[in-house]
């Protein structure tokens, strides 16, 4: 039987440290081995409670080793100690959840917090995290403003949905073998440097930019690199991408997210675009510029970024694309690019190597993949299990976000992974080029597959919804409006159908 004082031997003496302790012992552990822990006596409970509301970090470390002093009478007992431990430490890490919301006495008095927790919030404020170790992160369980997945969500015993509070996650995911490493950062509820909280929360306002709408909108260039020929998309030179976005959004009304599609902002646009906000007046929460070609280059080939801003233009932060698409040879023709023959023209980009996860308290948990990046494996859906974003926004330059392509059925598929939302914005250049009439929508929003449980009991969405953004014909410069549990919605179904037969 393992000793905790073994385990836990060199740590440092922390509720936080023995938290991420514990989780790598648990995590070994099969699931059925979880599940049939055998729980402590209520005196046991009662005692690691009481060693957890004292005031300091290392006397609440040294009460808890003392009430693991007794030997546990089996394996599975020991097991149950460890888990009820990680509950309790759970539970008061609930008080300072983003999610939570303080009962405020009438006495006008806060409840009172152990200070190291208070240390540990104060810790995330700086960090962006509770605890870091070099390979492990302890963050909030997200999402951080709407519920967390069910305890019996996957339908199998998980060690990560025990937890509402904590999570220990990874800093480096894969894509494909290589390493990308996750940036993880606070923002703060400010309106100056970081995005201001809503009433609305669950509500939100969303609003679809696809920028470039119009069939010389968007330009295009090949380039032979080795053995490969790559193409360049970039704004034309007689869209002013920054003024086309301003004024769209003064056209839509206050939204609580604007989101613009891919290679439509350039690193100058996203200059003017910053500047161009803090001049506006009812500017979004947060803007994600779509985005575009970097200044800086690397062996020849500019980053495809993403700036995402708040209301006032000041930068929340910057997300490079890590996987460059490859365009195939019916597509390309269709385009009026080089044939491939049975290769692929690819999109002229340097690849990035990072991942920013944002924690906005007054928003969410914000990540952003940029077109392809959603489809990395198993990159996606290691971050979206273990990060449990509140939001993932997704810029593409396609054909159209209609039902059934490929960013609904991804979507679809991650979706039963977390309780985020997903945000998908296109251009519509590319469908003018195809000739196609009506013109495809320009923006999907979707939520989870399981959507968690609200106050009361009460469902907070319908399952796997989600909804379309056309670009109304009357608007100039474009743009679509969705609003979260208002309006039409649809549920993403998956069927079948019977093969056509030849005559």
């Amino acid at each position: 039987m393992n000793d905790l004082a073994v385990l836990l031997a060199g740590g440092v003496k922390c509720p936080s440290a023995l938290f991420v302790a514990l989780w790598r012992a648990a995590e070994v552990w099969t699931p059925s081995e979880r599940a049939t822990a055998d729980p402590p006596a209520h005196t046991f409970t009662t005692r690691l409670d009481q060693a957890l509301d004292l005031d300091d970090a290392e006397d609440a470390y040294d009460a808890i080793i003392d009430v693991f002093a007794a030997p546990a009478r089996s394996e599975a007992a020991y097991r149950g100690q460890v888990l009820r431990l990680m509950r309790g430490i759970d539970q008061h890490f609930l008080s300072i959840h983003p999610r939570s919301v303080s009962v405020i006495p009438t006495s006008g008095r806060r409840p009172s917090l152990p200070r190291w927790l208070g240390e540990a919030r104060e810790t995330r404020e700086v960090t962006g995290t509770y605890w870091l170790d070099g390979s492990a992160m302890l963050i909030p369980r997200g999402p951080l403003c709407r519920q967390s997945r069910h305890p019996v969500a996957a339908n199998a015993d998980t060690l990560a949905d025990r937890f509402a509070a904590l999570s220990v996650v990874a800093s480096l995911v894969e894509h494909d073998g290589r390493p990308v490493q996750i940036q993880h950062q606070f923002v703060t509820a400010d309106a100056a440097r970081g995005i201001v909280p809503s009433a609305r929360v669950g509500t939100e306002k969303v609003a679809f930019l696809p920028v470039a709408e119009g069939d010389t909108d968007i330009t295009k260039s090949e380039i032979q690199r080795g053995e490969n020929s790559f193409v360049d998309f970039r704004i034309a030179g007689h869209l002013d991408a920054a003024k086309a976005v301003i004024e769209a959004l003064s056209a839509a009304g206050f939204v609580d997210i604007a989101i613009a599609a891919e290679f439509v902002m350039s690193e100058d646009d996203a200059d003017r675009l910053a500047q161009g906000l803090l001049k506006a007046s009812d500017s979004p929460r947060a803007v994600i510029s779509g985005s575009g070609p970097t200044r800086t280059l690397k062996e020849g080939q500019s980053f495809n970024e993403a700036r995402i801003l708040n209301g006032f233009g000041t930068e929340i932060w910057r997300q490079k694309k890590l996987w460059p698409a490859g365009i195939t040879r019916s597509l390309a023709t269709a385009y009026g690019l080089s044939d491939p023959g049975i290769g692929m023209l690819i999109e002229d980009s340097a690849s990035g190597d990072q991942v920013f996860v944002a924690d906005a308290d007054a928003l969410g948990r914000c990540v952003v993949f940029i077109c392809q990046d959603l489809q990395a494996r198993p990159l996606t859906e290691d971050i979206l299990r273990m990060y449990q974003p509140d939001w993932v926004f997704i810029p593409v330059m396609d054909y159209g976000v209609e039902s059934s392509r490929w960013t609904h059925r991804r979507s679809a598929e991650l979706s039963s992974v977390s309780q985020a939302r997903f945000l998908v914005s296109s251009s519509l250049t590319l469908a003018r080029w195809l000739k196609m009439d009506p013109l495809p929508p320009c923006g999907m929003a979707m939520g989870p597959a399981a959507p968690a449980y609200g106050d009361g009991g009460r469902v907070e969405d319908d399952e796997r919804a989600v909804a379309f953004a056309s670009v109304d014909p009357a608007s100039t410069p474009g743009f679509s409006v969705v609003v979260w549990r208002s309006g039409t919605w649809e549920r993403t179904n998956v069927s079948t159908s019977a093969p056509a037969l030849s005559a």
